[in-house]
């Protein structure tokens, strides 16, 4: 007969040892995955994949120390060489952990998302991914850019797709000779006979300033995003053949340059 309680006793360190494990592993699987999902659920899949792994390789080292603590192996000098070995590597890698605190900050405060169109530093294109070290933008002209997040936390973020409606600048400038009223007309009639200007907001014509060569007006319109540069491309032609038409100047650039024997000379060009 088979005597269980002596192989208990005997091997009782090895059975323990084998249930923490099994028990542990269990346990880590199950519980990183709760976490993931409910940090999906509040904060998205990027900061939810990243709850998942790390709540699970924390219970899977707690798991071994568990089980090198039933062989009786001291865990002192192996925690305080880690620890040294942690702060050597957290001072070469100062970097890396700058750009996976930003990381987080980024997934969690949620300035841009996958797929979304944002401009950074000067920078624009389409956010492919939001990594721990960096931000991967495809621009607009397709090139690969890979940004650190730190730089990225740092720096001016213009989201180009949040909003579905926008507003699009058109300046203009005309001769200081010319009519600034019936300017303005001729712009008005561009903007209401083209359909993809939104009525509200309303459109708008200012005058912005006296610039050095021209009387500085400006068309402000609101669109849906999708049609801006095809807006843009129709108000510009539109108003350049109105202009055209009235005989409305848009002047070139010019300098009055004068000499010491007040002769004057006036030099223009593009």
């Amino acid at each position: 007969m088979i005597d269980f309680y002596s192989i208990y006793a005997q091997y009782s360190t090895v059975i323990k040892a084998i249930l923490i494990l099994v028990t542990g592993l269990v346990a880590s699987k199950l519980i990183s995955s709760v976490s993931g999902n409910i940090a999906t659920a509040k904060l998205g899949s990027h900061i939810g994949g990243i709850t998942r792994n790390v709540v699970f390789y924390v219970l899977i080292l707690a798991t071994i120390i568990s089980v090198l603590a039933e062989f009786d192996i001291n865990l002192t000098g192996v925690l305080a060489a880690a620890g040294i070995m942690g702060i050597v590597i957290g001072f070469a890698a100062q970097t890396s952990v700058s750009n996976i605190i930003s990381g987080f900050f980024l997934i969690a405060d949620k300035p841009f998302e996958i797929g979304e169109a944002i401009e950074i530093d000067g920078q624009a294109g389409y956010v492919l991914d939001i990594g721990l070290l960096s931000t991967r933008i495809r621009t607009f002209d397709n090139r690969y850019m890979r940004i650190p997040n730190s730089t990225v936390a740092n720096t001016r973020i213009i989201n180009i797709s949040r909003y579905e409606i926008r507003r699009l600048d058109i300046p203009v400038g005309i001769a200081y000779k010319e009519n600034i009223q019936k300017a303005v007309e001729k712009i008005d009639s561009v903007l209401k006979s083209n359909e993809n200007i939104l009525m509200e907001p309303e459109p708008m014509i200012i005058i912005t300033k006296f610039g050095e060569s021209s009387i500085d007006i400006e068309a402000r319109v609101w669109i849906q995003r999708s049609k801006l540069f095809d807006v843009r491309s129709e108000l510009i032609m539109g108003i350049k053949a109105a202009f055209d038409e009235a005989g409305i100047e848009i002047p070139f650039p010019h300098r009055t340059v004068y000499f010491g024997d007040d002769k004057k000379v006036e030099i223009k060009g593009k």
